[in-house]
Order: structure tokens, then sequence, then C-alpha cells
């Protein structure tokens, strides 16, 4: 089975994820590694955005 790209570890809140998510794995419970994945998948919708903010502009007239 081949797993899919990850992003960098961006927090100890991203490694514990995927720690629990390993965890499950191993273990065989689909249940924790459900959760582990949520907790994932959650934490990096949050860094990702799929705009740029945008940027405040000047005003150029006086």
């Amino acid at each position: 089975m081949s797993v899919p790209e990850r992003r960098k570890i961006l927090s100890s809140d991203h490694a514990r994820a995927l720690i629990k998510e390993a965890i499950g794995i191993i273990e065989g419970d689909r249940e924790i590694e459900a959760e582990g994945s949520a907790e994932v998948d959650a934490i990096e919708a949050a860094h990702t955005s799929p705009t740029p903010k945008p940027k405040p502009r000047r005003s150029t007239r006086k």
C-alpha cells in the first residue's frame, strides 16, 4: 500500500496526531487510526490555504 506524501511536521500536535495514526495502523485499531488521520487532516487543512491572504494596498491619493 502506498502512503500519500505528507507535509513536514508543523507542530507537536501534528506529530502527536501522526503517532496516533501510526499506533492505530500497528495495533490494527481502525478507530484510533481514523481519529489520528482526521486530526492530521484537520491540522494540515488549517495550515494550507487555497487562496493567499490579500495584501493591504496603500492609497496613492493624498
